[in-house]
C-alpha cells in the first residue's frame, strides 16, 4: 500500500511538473511574440509570473459571474483606491480570493471540521486579499499626503512662469521622483492626450483618490477651469490651506499619544515597577 501511494504522489508531481513546463514555454512564447525584448529575468520571477498568470485565468471564469453586481463594484472600487498595487488586475484578484478559498476550505476539512464550518472558513479567506488591499490603500494614502504640498508648490512655480495647466502637468510629471500622486497626475495627462477633457480627467483622479485634500484640489482646478480664474492663485491658496490641515492633523495626532500610552503603561510598565518596589516586602525584606 505504501509503494501505491508513493507511485501515485509521484505521479500527481510528475504531471504537475509537466504542466508547469508548458506553462512556462507558453508564456515565454507570448512574451516573445508580443514584445521585442526577450525575457531577461531570473526563475523565480519567471515562475511569479506563471503563477500569477494562471491564478489571473481563473479569476477570469470567476470574474464573469460577479462583473455588474454589487460585490463586484465593491472589488473595482478597492482596488482602484488601493492604485492596482504590483500591477493587479481584477481578474487576478478573484482568482486569489478563489485560490486561498479553496485552501481554506480544505484546510478546514481535512482537520475534520464540519461542512459549514469549512465554508465559513473558506469565506474569511476569501477575503484575505481585501485586507492587503486595505493596507496598500493606507500606504498610498500617507504617500499622497506626504508628497502633495511640494507637487502643489511645483505646480504654483510653473503655472507662475507661463505654462499652461496642462504644460505644467507634463513638467511635474516628468521632473518629480515617481510616487502615488505623481502616476496620479500622470493619468490626467494621459487622459487628457487620449481626448477627455480637464474637468473629465480631474473627476477621474477625484474618483480614485479617496483622499479629502485630493478632491479639495480637483473640485478647485475643476471650478477655476469653468469660471476662468487663475489657476497659480488658485493653487497658492490651496497649498497653504494643506499645510496648515497637516498641521492640524499632526497636532491631533500628537494630543493622541497620552491616550494611547495608557495601556503599555498599566498592563508592562505598571506592574514591573509594582513588583521592583514592593517585592522584596512581600518577601520579608526591608526598605
Amino acid at each position: 500500500m505504501t509503494w501505491l501511494l508513493a507511485s501515485f504522489y509521484g505521479s500527481c508531481l510528475g504531471l504537475v511538473c509537466l504542466w508547469y513546463g508548458e506553462m512556462e514555454t507558453s508564456w515565454l512564447l507570448r512574451h516573445r511574440l508580443g514584445s521585442e525584448n526577450v525575457f531577461s529575468g531570473t526563475r523565480w520571477e519567471l515562475f511569479l509570473m506563471v503563477v500569477r498568470g494562471v491564478i489571473e485565468n481563473c479569476g477570469r471564469v470567476l470574474w464573469r459571474q460577479f462583473a455588474s453586481s454589487k460585490v463586484g463594484q465593491n472589488s473595482r472600487q478597492r482596488l482602484t483606491v488601493a492604485g492596482h498595487p504590483a500591477n493587479m488586475t481584477i481578474q487576478e484578484l478573484w482568482g486569489w480570493r478563489l485560490v486561498l478559498g479553496l485552501a481554506g476550505f480544505g484546510y478546514m476539512h481535512i482537520f475534520g471540521a464540519a461542512i459549514g464550518l469549512a465554508c465559513l472558513g473558506a469565506y474569511l479567506c476569501s477575503r484575505l486579499p481585501y485586507l492587503w488591499l486595505t493596507s496598500a490603500a493606507r500606504q498610498r494614502d500617507a504617500a499622497i499626503r506626504q508628497a502633495l504640498p511640494g507637487v502643489l508648490d511645483l505646480l504654483v512655480i510653473c503655472t507662475g512662469a507661463g505654462l499652461t495647466f496642462d504644460a505644467a502637468v507634463a513638467v511635474m510629471v516628468e521632473k518629480s521622483k515617481p510616487n502615488p500622486l505623481i502616476h496620479e497626475f500622470q493619468q490626467v495627462l494621459h487622459h487628457m492626450r487620449m481626448g477627455d477633457s480637464r474637468q473629465e480627467a480631474l473627476r477621474r483622479m477625484a474618483t480614485r483618490c479617496q483622499q479629502a485634500d485630493v478632491r479639495s484640489i480637483c473640485a478647485t482646478l475643476i471650478q477655476a477651469d469653468q469660471l476662468g480664474t487663475s489657476i497659480s492663485s488658485t493653487l497658492i491658496l490651496l497649498a497653504n490651506q494643506i499645510r496648515v490641515n497637516q498641521s492640524h492633523r499632526a497636532e491631533a495626532k500628537a494630543n493622541q499619544a497620552p491616550v494611547k500610552l495608557l495601556f503599555p503603561l498599566i498592563f508592562f510598565i505598571f506592574p514591573s515597577l509594582l513588583v521592583v518596589l514592593f517585592g522584596p516586602v512581600l518577601l520579608g525584606g526591608t526598605f
